[in-house]
């Protein structure tokens, strides 16, 4: 069987995620640090690159930007709502494109997306926007992708976006959680005992944005 692959940017977290669970890799070109949409043309020349090869069983998206830092949503000019949320699900978009394109039938593909709990969002108004709109995708194609027996579901945490403490605090105690709590989840998701779950959301997040 084809060894799992990962499509993400070249971050040391997508570096760690891929040993760990010894993931082939697939890295996404840097235009996200850019306002630039003339250079974004470089992302549908990558999809195309990209979508034709090996199918795998297995395909993890961690399409992350490489840093972030809170701003008030009243202060993100133009260029700056481009950079955080137009070319970052950009992004997503071709990235995802080529996730359906390489998993094989029955397949799985587990999407990995910083989100924060809805208590928490204050200076992550990209993110959110982002995240949401990643979450959208991946119940889309859950819905497109099962038709081949394709399982897509998501894995969101907020440990780049929120630190603690929190009000009011969450069930755990080890909120935020760390990388390898999202590297647990995904190993878990990939392990194949959740073979009917699709178009699920789980939150690494020690309970904070739970209902």
């Amino acid at each position: 069987m084809m060894p799992p692959v990962l499509v993400a940017g070249p971050t040391d977290d997508a570096r760690r995620l891929a040993e760990a669970i010894d993931a082939d890799t697939i890295w996404l070109p840097d235009s996200a640090a850019t306002t630039d949409w003339a250079q974004a043309g470089g992302l549908e020349e990558w999809r195309e690159t990209h979508g034709d090869g090996p199918r795998h069983h297995a395909v993890v998206v961690m399409a992350e930007s490489a840093d972030i830092e809170p701003l008030a949503a009243v202060e993100l000019d133009g260029d700056a709502w481009i950079r955080r949320t137009e070319m970052p699900l950009a992004r997503w978009a071709v990235a995802l494109a080529v996730a359906t394109r390489r998993v094989a039938d029955g397949g799985s593909i587990v999407v990995v997306v910083d989100q924060a709990a809805s208590l928490d969002v204050t200076g992550w108004a990209p993110e959110t926007a982002v995240a949401d709109a990643v979450e959208a995708l991946v119940r889309s194609l859950a819905k497109s992708e099962g038709a081949r027996g394709v399982r897509v579901n998501l894995v969101t945490s907020p440990r780049r976006l929120v630190s603690a403490p929190v009000s009011p605090p969450p069930p755990l105690s080890t909120f935020p959680g760390t990388l390898d709590d999202v590297i647990s989840a995904v190993a878990a998701i990939l392990a194949g005992d959740v073979a009917i779950v699709t178009g699920a959301v789980v939150h690494v997040d020690a309970g904070r944005a739970y209902r």
